[in-house]
């Protein structure tokens, strides 16, 4: 009788714990079945920086927008700030090559709601789309990384550390050659130029060919200072992150670092100190220079890396910008500097141009009036002939012509939402069907389009001939 009835009461506990667990979620996937986070996902350093996944749903159905072998889409994020009109935070997909928008992403108002993204991410296989949502004041549910089926435009994921807000999401690919994602917290909350709190995690990153996982992260406290923007360099042995200090205000009254993490042992290896406010790097293709944004000081730096054992990297020169710059991209061939003049720091955040800078010569080549207003990324096409600018404010992608540089587009957002980043993803035909690649996204080149560079050839999709 006891064996008996401890058995019930076994089978009782296991039925109520699979009601806990279980629920029924009515979203923007309305009947599909939503799992509370499982141990096969938590990693150890997941649980070290206090990385959860929060929810997974069922994200299959039908596709939100065509697309065949030879396209080339542009995937941005629009969030509800900025004087935005739309009232969810959401991913615009634009057709690359009719410049037109083909699809908005219709998501769970409760966490998308007035929530706000300032990045996006795609997978380097297409399969996923990052969309960073910063929670707004009061919200019931916390900022959180909305991972969505990057062809439904259905959430698959909600990965959070509880509260946080996740700020950028970009690729990269290591010294071995795997293919990563990068997803760096807000680490310190912007409420104007007075009080801020620095409260973020740092940054982990994810394996997206299982189960977007953790794999690797790093806390502020492991560098002592407030990670930023981090970007990594072709070697894939490198990971360059700005440290601007705790806010804001103090970030443009003092002075800023740089820091160089071995991403074999996830270590700072030097820290080198920089001018007010430090936020944004490039590198070219051949591992010997990098340039970042002082955005207090309204110039770029250009530093020499080290290229040898026992060197370090140094700084070689700086340039002036105009005001406040954020953003930075290397043109194809690396001898231009374009840079993102935001106006960062600065009231209203009102920058409308674009500094190029001569790399070789470290001198101003030119400014380009793009009235894309409170532009923070640039993104340069796979084949090296467009840059295309973000423009908070102005609700828009403006394309520039990377060689006559004169404006070629306007893509306004279809919600009228304040566009943050984006990504390009190339399609190809494959044996068993289309088949999807990241080419371009806030971290530089990739894939086919980063190997065409590196060649000094032009740039085809891959499988192409």
């Amino acid at each position: 009788m006891n064996k008996k009835r401890l058995g019930l009461l076994a089978l009782g506990g296991i039925c109520f714990a699979l009601l806990i667990v279980w629920k029924v979620d009515v979203g923007d996937v309305t009947g599909s079945i939503a799992r509370a986070q499982g141990d096969n996902w938590t990693t150890e350093t997941a649980r070290k920086y206090g990385v959860r996944l929060v929810e997974t749903r069922d994200a299959s159905g039908a596709a939100a927008y065509p697309v065949a072998a030879g396209d080339l889409l542009f995937f941005t994020n629009v969030g509800t700030s900025y004087g935005g009109m739309n009232t969810r935070n959401s991913v615009v997909v634009i057709n690359a090559k009719s410049r037109k928008p083909i699809a908005v992403s219709d998501l769970d108002p409760a966490w998308t709601e007035r929530y706000v993204s300032h990045g996006i991410g795609v997978s380097p296989d297409g399969k996923y789309v990052y969309l960073p949502s910063i929670a707004p004041a009061r919200a019931t549910n916390p900022g959180s990384v909305l991972v969505l089926d990057a062809r439904t435009l259905k959430i698959y994921q909600i990965i959070s550390t509880g509260g946080q807000a996740p700020h950028h999401v970009k690729n990269f690919e290591d010294s071995t050659g795997k293919q990563r994602v990068l997803v760096e917290e807000f680490n310190w909350i912007q409420t104007g130029l007075g009080a801020h709190d620095a409260n973020g995690t740092g940054f982990y990153v994810l394996d997206q060919t299982d189960n977007n996982k953790v794999v690797a992260g790093m806390g502020n406290g492991e560098v002592r200072g407030t990670f930023y923007a981090g970007f990594t360099a072709p070697d894939g042995r490198y990971l360059y992150y700005s440290l601007p200090g705790p806010n804001m205000r103090d970030s443009i009254r003092g002075r800023g670092y740089l820091a160089k993490i071995d991403m074999q042992t996830w270590k700072m290896v030097q820290s080198l100190p920089m001018g007010s406010y430090p936020l944004w790097t490039v590198f070219t293709q051949d591992n010997k220079w990098a340039w970042i944004t002082n955005s207090g000081d309204s110039k770029v730096v250009k530093i020499e890396r080290a290229t040898a054992e026992g060197q370090v990297d140094k700084v070689a020169g700086e340039v002036p910008t105009g005001p406040g710059p954020y953003g930075l991209r290397m043109s194809i061939d690396d001898k231009e500097l374009w840079v993102a003049d935001k106006a960062e720091g600065t009231p209203g955040q009102r920058g409308t141009t674009v500094t190029v800078i001569d790399a070789e010569k470290n001198q101003v080549k030119r400014t380009i009036p793009t009235n894309c207003i409170t532009n923070d990324h640039l993104i340069i096409s796979p084949d090296g002939q467009e840059m295309w600018a973000t423009c908070n404010q102005s609700h828009e992608v403006v394309v520039v012509d990377a060689k006559t540089y004169e404006v070629k587009a306007r893509i306004p957002m279809p919600n009228q939402g304040d566009s943050h980043g984006g990504s390009f993803v190339s399609y190809t035909q494959g044996p068993g069907g289309l088949v999807a690649e990241t080419v371009s996204d806030q971290n530089g080149l990739h894939g086919s389009a980063r190997d065409a560079a590196r060649r000094g050839t032009p740039w085809a999709p891959a499988g192409s001939r």
